[in-house]
């Protein structure tokens, strides 16, 4: 994971602005978030459900490492997780599409 997109997760976290679990990142995107983020070990039950909830206004990126992977990184594990703000949805799009060191 690339430090500038761990670096938006936890601001937006800090903020507030980010909904952790399935249930959470559902609620969210009701509400109008548009990036719901899944780790690459998500069931795919669980993957097809953010699918399913998500909108076309919703973007889903599936990162590369696992919950485990996150958990090292942050100190707090997920699998699912949605950005209610929208600039910082921004900030998280933009680091997840920029190349990065990735987790080895």
């Amino acid at each position: 994971m690339s430090e500038k997109l761990l670096s938006a997760l936890s601001m937006a976290r800090r903020a507030g602005k980010l909904k952790i679990g399935l249930e959470a990142s559902k609620d969210a995107v009701r509400a109008g978030a548009s990036i719901v983020i899944i780790t690459k070990d998500t069931s795919v039950r669980t993957q097809k459900a953010v699918r399913e909830c998500c909108t076309d206004k919703t973007e889903v990126i599936m990162l590369q490492e696992t919950q485990q992977d996150i958990a090292d990184k942050f100190g707090w594990k997920f699998g699912v997780a949605a950005v209610t703000d929208k600039n910082f949805a921004e900030l998280v799009r933009r680091s997840a599409e920029m190349p990065g060191e990735g987790l080895e």
